[in-house]
């Protein structure tokens, strides 16, 4: 029997929308690290909350860790948002395979939800910073709550728990293989491509998106 599969359970609501769910976080394997991210009831989770989940859910200083598999990386890497339809976004990672440069990770967004994902680790960082440039999170609520607003969008999350699989849940898996399936071009890094060992710019990210949330107050 497979060794049980980790993960933490986080029920979360929102009042704002009116949307609550429960979301499953876990940072798995060992040779192959992975972030999955599956949303497992209720709503699907607002893109931007995928910080303050990661926040509950991974160990302090997850930034920080993410940013240092980024960078022990072994090759040369390149983002880019990919417009599906209309609503809906894909978040890839493109490096080198074997020859061919492949899409070794992707994060789906529809109708500004976050969609189940299953990444490599070291994928994380300049993913989530792509991400929250698009959907900033908010950090500070009391710089929110001081508009006057009823629609702040603020996330309140419940006890959060460990659930544990004997498998890996189904919907990651799916995404697993979806993302080995995609096709890309070999001119890819003709363009705005970095060398392994450069900053994906997360942390810069984060520190600028709280400044102009405060400056906006």
């Amino acid at each position: 029997m497979n060794p049980p599969y980790e993960y933490r359970d986080i029920p979360w609501k929102e009042n704002a929308y009116e949307q609550s769910g429960r979301v499953l976080v876990s940072m798995e394997g060992i040779r192959e690290s992975r972030l999955n991210v599956y949303n497992y009831e209720g709503s699907q989770l607002p893109a931007y909350h995928i910080y303050a989940v990661l926040k509950v859910a991974l160990t302090e200083g997850w930034v920080d860790t993410l940013e240092k598999l980024h960078q022990n990386r072994k090759s040369k890497w390149k983002t880019e948002m990919v417009l599906i339809s209309d609503g809906e976004k894909e978040y890839r990672l493109y490096t080198t395979g074997q020859k061919e440069p492949v899409c070794s990770s992707l994060i789906s967004i529809a109708n500004d939800q976050i969609q189940t994902f299953s990444i490599l680790s070291e994928d994380a960082a300049p993913l989530l910073k792509k991400i929250m440039e698009d959907y900033p999170p908010v950090f500070l609520p009391r710089y929110r709550n001081s508009r006057k607003t009823n629609a702040v969008p603020v996330l309140h999350y419940l006890n959060a728990l460990n659930l544990k699989f004997y498998e890996p849940p189904e919907p990651l898996k799916v995404q697993r293989e979806r993302t080995q399936g995609i096709r890309v071009a070999k001119d890819i890094f003709s363009s705005g491509t970095f060398q392994a060992g450069e900053t994906s710019g997360i942390r810069e990210t984060i520190e600028a998106l709280k400044c102009l949330e405060v400056l906006q107050a």
